[in-house]
């Protein structure tokens, strides 16, 4: 099934830092379409996750955004670095996994899986998700509301409280210092600081709380935080100075992107609701709806490497020491691999080719539960609503940031 062409497939002349622009921000895919028929451009400078605009300086960038380059790049691990210096030498925490190249990487991946057992997602996380948005139905209810303000903000962030075994009563503060971490919001170079400070406090604190309990032969949760401290890998675990950087790294990957996510998904239900009547009526379209809205509307937009030799991309050269940004979202749009990529296509037949988790060994170890939480979500609201309307005015997308394409506001209607 799809639906008529897009506005966004159409093309505008861009070059390479338009795309920083608010009107670029909030809808990208015409600039990414104009610059896929141009090479590579050289130049973009842009803000990793984690680092303080206004206080650290972006490095000149080269842009891919075809969907053959950007994996080439993706699974060249010998060629291109994942290691962030910038991020690194930022006043922010340093994020774990996301910055770690090989072998150290299959070190701390392995022992992040070991935490990550799917057992614990679908036995003990899932139906939590199950019963909280339930009772978020219950308490927040239908009519016309603000669905960015209420639902997408506080499932993400209540579901990483239970994940880490927190107070689930904090997760205001999460959605905070995930927006300041994340540069996707007009936070000042002094308020990023002081949430860095905060969420690391946060967890430094906790942290040193659960292995003092451990230590002291107490019983504690079963949950990601006491996994992170007991897990093994190859006979060695991780310090503690990398188990509070993981808590951080899980809040600040996890809380943002999928409020953008959530938003997504339903703006789609409120601009097509012959899906969602769809939906309703055949609940195993759910999953595909998921993938679909993944490739065509994922929040990520692009992450950065750092070539570690000179090497060919394409026909483009790349030197040792320059930086790339790999911008998965227009490599999920690249009509060389994805047909119409501006439709959406319930059940498009290569949908599982998309790059928005990332790919092989940096994929996303959150992917599961960001498509188990829009599960939940959708199904809850397909069980007790009628239809999802447009609300009291028109959405708004953020125009703070490029890293994720998402939604401030939208406005809708839930009819019983």
């Amino acid at each position: 099934m799809s639906e008529k062409k897009s506005v966004t497939s159409r093309p505008v002349d861009a070059d390479v830092n338009q795309l920083t622009t608010p009107e670029a921000i909030a809808n990208p895919y015409p600039y990414y379409a104009s610059l896929r028929t141009l090479p590579p451009q050289f130049g973009l400078l842009d803000y990793p996750p984690g680092t303080i605009p206004g206080q650290d300086q972006p490095r000149p960038a080269w842009a891919f955004l075809r969907y053959q380059d950007v994996m080439d790049i993706v699974i060249n691990h010998q060629a291109f670095s994942s290691r962030d210096e910038m991020q690194e030498q930022s006043a922010a925490p340093t994020l774990m996994l996301v910055n770690d190249d090989p072998p150290r990487h299959r070190f701390l991946r392995g022992l992040a899986q070991k935490a990550f057992m799917p057992r614990r997602v679908e036995e003990d996380v899932a139906p939590w998700a199950e019963q909280t948005v339930s009772q978020m139905i219950a308490s927040i209810g239908g009519g016309h509301l603000e669905f960015m303000d209420t639902y997408a903000v506080e499932l993400p962030a209540r579901f990483i409280t239970r994940l880490m075994g927190t107070p689930e009563e904090d997760w205001p503060l999460l959605r905070r210092w995930s927006s300041a971490f994340m540069v996707t919001s007009d936070f000042t170079a002094q308020e990023r600081n002081q949430s860095n400070a905060e969420i690391a406090q946060y967890y430094y604190e906790a942290v040193d709380l659960r292995m003092a309990a451990i230590d002291r032969g107490e019983t504690v949760g079963d949950d990601l935080m006491t996994a992170f401290i007991q897990a093994e890998f190859e006979g060695k675990r991780l310090t503690p100075e990398e188990i509070k950087r993981f808590c951080i790294t899980l809040v600040v990957a996890g809380a943002e992107t999928t409020v953008y996510f959530l938003g997504n998904l339903v703006a789609t239900l409120v601009e097509r609701p012959d899906l969602f009547q769809l939906l309703r009526e055949d609940r195993s379209q759910v999953r595909p709806f998921i993938e679909e809205s993944l490739r065509r509307d994922g929040p990520p937009q692009r992450l950065f490497r750092v070539a570690t030799q000179d090497c060919t991309v394409g026909e483009t050269r790349v030197r040792k020491g320059d930086w790339v940004a790999l911008f998965y979202a227009a490599a999920n749009r690249d009509p060389e691999k994805f047909e119409n990529p501006d439709e959406f296509i319930l059940g498009r037949p290569n949908v599982n080719r998309h790059m928005t988790f990332g790919h092989g060994i940096h994929s996303c170890m959150g992917s599961r539960i960001a498509r188990m939480e829009a599960d939940k979500l959708l199904n809850g609201l397909l069980d007790h609503f009628s239809s999802i309307e447009p609300g009291e005015g028109a959405p708004r997308r953020q125009t703070c940031g490029l890293l994720n394409y998402g939604l401030d506001s939208l406005p809708i209607f839930l009819r019983e």
